[in-house]
């Protein structure tokens, strides 16, 4: 009997529940009289924290033990273009929108050559890659009021990984998985204008042997507007 009792009290819990979160779910998104923007355009940036610490000046070495006809390579002076999105979203309902992203960002540095002696001999060859990521995006609005909402989104997609330098087969550029993971986001503001800030990570990878990204760009925010 009482574990009868305890089942139906558990299931009664779990109507309420779903119950609750229907309410949530149809409540009117960032608009009043049951009306919400079906198109939504963004753009923002995003760290580099990743990329600085996985690409960084190499510290110099001392080649005196080194052969001397060998040139020895050291990559230095990097300068990064931080992570630059776009984003276009059709609002199928107000909880859900559905649409792509575009993620870009750049890294450069030069390579320098030494000798046994220590010596600089062909100077600076300036190199890059980059990074481009297109992704189709769903959002879940889950939180929604006049000026504020929450929402999680997961973008999956290709990311093409190109540049100066070339892999192991001697290609420039390499296409691999995307994947762009956003557990958190906040947008506010008011009419067609807002600002939003979310936090995740972009992540991309051809092989376990060419790992691009792996949680970059752990913080987005931008500008939307939606009309």
């Amino acid at each position: 009997m009482d574990i009868a009792v305890t089942m139906k009290d558990s299931v009664i819990i779990r109507l309420v529940c779903v119950a609750a979160a229907a309410l949530l779910l149809t409540t009117p998104c960032y608009a009043k009289d049951g009306e919400f923007s079906r198109h939504e355009v963004r753009i923002g940036v995003g760290d580099m924290l990743f990329e600085t610490m996985i690409w960084h000046d190499q510290v110099h070495k001392r080649y005196a033990d080194a052969p001397a006809e060998v040139l020895y390579p050291e990559k230095r002076g990097y300068r990064y273009l931080p992570h630059i999105s776009g984003e276009y979203a059709y609002h199928l309902l107000p909880w859900l929108s559905l649409g792509c992203t575009l993620d870009f960002q750049q890294t450069y540095w030069n390579t320098e050559y030494y000798n046994s002696e220590d010596d600089l001999i062909k100077g600076k060859k300036e190199e890059n890659f980059y990074n481009l990521c297109i992704m189709p995006t769903v959002r879940f609005n889950y939180f929604r009021r006049e000026h504020v909402g929450l929402y999680s989104a997961v973008g999956v997609g290709i990311d093409i990984n190109g540049g100066t330098e070339k892999n192991a087969f001697g290609r420039n550029t390499i296409v691999g998985a995307a994947l762009d993971l956003r557990p958190l986001g906040v947008i506010f503001g008011g009419g067609h204008y807002w600002g939003y800030v979310e936090i995740g990570g972009l992540n991309a990878l051809q092989s376990t042997n060419a790992m691009f990204m792996l949680g970059s760009e752990l913080v987005r925010a931008g500008l939307s507007f939606k009309f």
